[in-house]
């Protein structure tokens, strides 16, 4: 399907003032805003640019990819593509001392996440007084201090407006209200186009995240509005947006050739052997479509689950005659979890560089914030573990005591930490490895060990490996070594560091938002993990808009694997 510049698309790009367009996925609402971009580089001052902010780092990827296709290599450098939190800690560390005149200290996800897990009171009050009265801004907190900026500061406002007389705001009907306020700022000044999705409103669970944010900007600013509902350039071929739309209405679609729901009897073996079975069939046809280095993505509700689908493709399985080897696949988990342990690794090479009570004691304390953040997380998602988690970090804090004051450590899980002091032989990729499997010989570690496999570590380009390598050149140790991946893994936390999608992929379908795959299978457990939550019956009308977000990831074809019995997608006719 080709892009066709009608004049719907065209009042786009001939509008002087700010423009929401609005569409489904594979709409072309990022083609059009990219074609807006181009159509005013010729007006721009030496060191103008366009702007385009987005919410996930995958999102960007995509964005700039696409970029790549419309633009001419001059016109790319006309165009700065970055995720919120990125422009809004740029702001804050250029002109934070504004607030208060001190400057501002970021609290990453993980940090954040320690110290609310362990605090009692209200934190969303000490989460503003951190900033407030300490200069301390987490990532939740960054677009309200960006946001008093801009609303404080002309100056600062009419600057941002000088560098980038064009802002484009992708996915604006997941802002909260502390994003509202900062673009409505920023518009006062700036033209702006507002790209949206009603229906891929899957957020609402985030404070100040409203179902209503497309009506308040209607009200709030005045723009030429663009409805691209009808266009589809991601899957133009086949019937995955209009099964994706349907499960939405809950009208049944009809016939689908490219999206088929398969149901599996409620045991563990035919769990195992049918999604096995499906995702080798998923990779079966797209090659029988000619698709050349074909990606599938694996998607499921939580994390628990992908974690299940993750062991079950690592292992044989028979599916009827059909003998299934293990499947090759890469795992997104949660991205802070997995910094946390990578600094676990990257504390463990400092201990067997240097083996003391210090380095010991360090490690162990690593330990201690990544069981701290997991307490966090499942309590914040109110999953299962949070005592456990709670548990284990309570073990490796004794250690520690036990190790200041001589003592010998009694548990089993940090003494297992404590021991590790295998040389080490300059080869970061090797040493670093060797680090992680260590973790996996005890149940407080083994968990450490799977999230640190998810940092990317395999060659020795890798930015990680490159810091590393320095730093044995320098004294044939890892000193230092969690202090450099830290500042690494701060640096892609801000700037992203996506590569694209191949092969088998494993996620939950919230990270899946923003990317694009060549076959979808979404999995249903049967002992959780259910498409359309219990909870929200009858309409179940957020789990459909997720599944629809699932579903619309795909160019080609999807396949949906359900328990038997299952919650009915569609209303009975």
């Amino acid at each position: 399907m080709t892009f066709v510049l009608n004049d719907q698309r065209r009042s786009v790009l001939d509008e002087p003032g700010h423009v929401l367009v609005l569409g489904g996925p594979g709409a072309g609402k990022t083609t059009l805003a990219i074609l807006k971009a181009q159509a005013g580089m010729p007006a721009m001052k030496p060191g103008q640019t366009a702007l385009f902010l987005s919410f996930s780092r995958a999102a960007v990827h995509q964005i700039i990819t696409r970029c790549k296709t419309v633009l001419s290599r001059e016109e790319l450098s006309r165009i700065e593509v970055r995720t919120y939190h990125s422009f809004c800690w740029e702001l804050l560390k250029g002109h934070g001392r504004v607030l208060r005149g001190s400057p501002i200290a970021m609290i990453s996800p993980g940090q954040e996440g320690m110290m609310r897990t362990q605090f009692e009171g209200d934190w969303e009050v000490e989460r503003r007084r951190l900033l407030d009265e300490e200069s301390q801004a987490s990532f939740d907190a960054f677009a309200h201090a960006a946001a008093r900026l801009i609303e404080e500061s002309r100056h600062i406002r009419d600057g941002i407006a000088d560098i980038h007389p064009l802002i484009i705001l992708d996915e604006f009907q997941d802002t909260d209200d502390d994003q509202w306020r900062l673009v409505q700022a920023l518009a006062e000044a700036t033209k702006s186009v507002f790209l949206a999705d009603p229906e891929q409103r899957i957020y609402d669970f985030r404070k100040g995240v409203r179902t209503d944010r497309l009506d308040i900007l209607r009200r709030g600013i005045k723009l030429l509005e663009a409805d691209l509902e009808a266009d589809n350039f991601r899957s133009p071929t086949s019937d995955v947006l209009r099964f994706a739309n349907a499960v939405v209405t809950a009208k049944a679609p009809g016939r689908s050739k490219d999206v088929i729901v398969t149901t599996y009897e409620r045991f563990q073996n035919m769990f195992n052997s049918t999604v096995h079975f499906y995702v080798g069939q998923a990779f079966a046809d797209l090659a029988r479509r000619g698709v050349a280095e074909p990606c599938v993505a694996v998607l499921a509700t939580s994390n628990d689950l992908v974690a299940d689908i993750s062991e079950l493709l690592s292992t044989s399985h028979n599916f009827g005659k059909n003998a299934l080897s293990p499947i090759s696949h890469d795992v997104v988990w949660d991205g802070e979890q997995s910094s946390a342990a990578a600094l676990v690794t990257a504390a463990l090479l400092e201990q067997t560089s240097a083996y003391s009570v210090a380095s010991r004691t360090a490690a162990l304390r690593r330990v201690a914030d990544f069981w701290l953040l997991k307490k966090d997380w499942c309590e914040q998602q109110n999953a299962l573990g949070a005592k456990t988690a709670g548990d284990r970090a309570a073990r490796m804090t004794a250690a520690i005591d036990s190790l200041r004051r001589d003592k010998p450590i009694r548990a089993s899980g940090p003494n297992h930490l404590a021991q590790y002091q295998r040389a080490c032989t300059g080869d970061p990729v090797s040493d670093w490895r060797l680090a992680r499997q260590h973790c996996t010989g005890h149940d407080d570690l083994r968990a450490i060990a799977v999230q640190a496999a998810m940092v990317r570590l395999s060659k020795a380009g890798d930015p990680i490996a490159m810091a590393l390598s320095e730093l044995w050149a320098r004294t044939a140790t890892y000193a230092g070594a969690v202090e450099r991946v830290t500042a690494i893994l701060d640096q892609q936390r801000l700037v992203g560091a996506d590569r694209p999608p191949r092969g088998c992929i494993l996620m939950t379908i919230h990270k899946s938002k923003g990317k694009e795959f060549d076959a979808v299978v979404i999995v249903e457990g049967y002992r959780g993990g259910a498409l359309l939550k219990e909870d929200e019956a009858p309409k179940y009308e957020n789990s459909r808009r997720v599944l629809r977000v699932g579903i619309t990831r795909a160019r080609y074809a999807v396949r949906i694997i359900r328990p038997v019995d299952p919650t009915p997608f569609f209303d009975p006719k």
